[in-house]
């Protein structure tokens, strides 16, 4: 045998050795760490599971018709009565007195958030009526002077302003702790959820950012033994992380192409930190994301009361004076909107072909965003008796999609339609312009 065959068994020898050796090694490695991660105690996934939150879909152009035919949701715009004839979720209102329609129940969990009216129209319910409430609507800068528009008077909140100040500081989340707090913003129901496991504590700013078409939302458990959001910027370390990406929204349902993509990501960032990670069965939260995304499709409506000019253009300055007296503030991108006193928009005036406002329109919209605005009833009423105000100041029609005017009986059966859409909400567990409505309709 020669010296160099000699010294190749040698070497080959030491080879096996060593992959032998390593071998052994990362074997106990990844038993220590399974053993050291599963002895702790942890929460249940199902039986902990958070609250019910939230998704989007395209939304629909609701034509508030009267008697309208029934259109499938996913083939474009519908009318409010096909949208209303979907499932039945959850939402919080405010507690405005009803116009002459039939009552509808509220949450009383929900917080109030519809504002207060301008003292104008306080002033206007002592000599007027009980009346439903009004909106307003956006309007372009002013450029002449006009004649002051007709007061808009709208009916009185049947809440005091104490009680309604009340109502709005109640807390949305109502947790007897943090960690119940920020668990809750991931939920199975909404979210896909990944768990990560490490062996010795990650540091925030060793979480990358995950890539998702859809909302990432990362919590931690902390050397405190206390769930956070985690936030690159922050100091803490974390034993635990959940990492849940958001399963539908107003771009439809999550794909299987980037659900895989973003467990990839999630199975490397665990590998580098040699963390363990667990993932739920992919093929039944595609599956739920697609039911989510069909219901969210049935319910996600978009009003438009419009008012298109007649022989001349309609003159923007006694809109303005009109939608300013009626509550409405401009906007950024100079549409008026009527907000509610957290500022949230609950509905919009703007240009009926989606122009900028100037200083005369050739027809004028006004939108609501159905799910996503709470106490929808009362702010529909107020809308709507805004609308017939505005349109009668300015001598015009108030009509439909179509150019079909509306009447006190069409609206009035629009009405019962959305009160029907809110109670698939409220079924649902997805109550209109909570956090769960603004995640899946934004």
């Amino acid at each position: 045998m020669t010296e160099f065959q000699l010294g190749s068994l040698i070497a080959a020898g030491v080879f096996v050795g060593a992959v032998s050796v390593y071998n052994w090694w990362q074997e106990y490695r990844y038993k220590k760490q399974a053993n050291k991660a599963f002895a702790r105690n942890q929460d249940d996934v199902l039986i902990n599971a958070p609250k019910n939150m939230v998704r989007k879909g395209d939304a629909q152009r609701l034509e508030p018709v009267f008697d309208a035919p029934k259109v499938d949701v996913t083939a474009g715009p519908a009318t409010l009565e096909d949208a209303v004839s979907a499932s039945t979720p959850e939402y919080d209102v405010p507690e405005f007195a009803p116009p002459a329609a039939p009552a509808v129940r509220y949450d009383e969990d929900m917080p109030d958030d519809i504002p207060d009216l301008p003292p104008s129209y306080r002033m206007a319910y002592a000599s007027k009526p009980q009346e439903s409430p009004q909106s307003t609507a956006y309007t372009p800068t002013a450029v002449r002077e006009v004649e002051e528009a007709p007061r808009f008077v709208a009916s009185e909140p049947k809440m005091s302003a104490a009680t309604v100040d009340a109502a709005i500081s109640k807390p949305v989340f109502e947790a007897e702790d943090d960690n119940l707090l920020v668990s809750s913003l991931i939920d199975p129901a909404l979210d896909f959820i990944a768990e990560v496991h490490a062996g010795q504590a990650i540091a925030a700013a060793e979480v990358p950012p995950f890539p998702a078409t859809k909302r990432i939302q990362v919590i931690g458990l902390n050397q405190l033994d206390q769930w956070e959001a985690v936030n690159s910027t922050s100091r803490n370390r974390y034993l635990e992380l959940r990492v849940g990406m958001q399963m539908a929204d107003r771009q439809g349902p999550i794909t299987q192409e980037s659900l895989n993509a973003f467990c990839m990501a999630v199975q490397q960032f665990a590998d580098d930190h040699e963390a363990l990670v667990t993932f739920p069965q992919r093929s039944s939260k595609l599956s739920a994301a697609r039911e989510l995304d069909d219901f969210c499709a049935s319910v996600d409506v978009l009003i438009g009361l419009n008012i298109p000019a007649g022989v001349r253009p309609i003159p923007m300055e006694k809109v303005r004076l009109h939608a300013e007296n009626a509550g409405m503030v401009r906007a950024n991108d100079g549409t008026f909107q009527y907000r509610s006193d957290s500022g949230k928009t609950l509905f919009v005036l703007a240009n009926q072909d989606q122009t900028p406002l100037m200083a005369t329109s050739k027809g004028l919209t006004l939108l609501f965003d159905v799910p996503r605005v709470a106490g929808g009833i009362a702010v529909f009423d107020y809308l709507t008796e805004f609308a017939q105000s505005l349109s009668q100041a300015l001598a015009l029609d108030l009509v439909d999609d179509n150019g079909k005017a509306l009447n006190a009986q069409s609206l009035a059966n629009i009405r019962r339609q959305l009160a029907d859409l809110y109670a698939s909400m409220d079924d649902r567990g997805i109550a209109p312009g909570s956090v769960a409505a603004l995640r899946l309709f934004a």
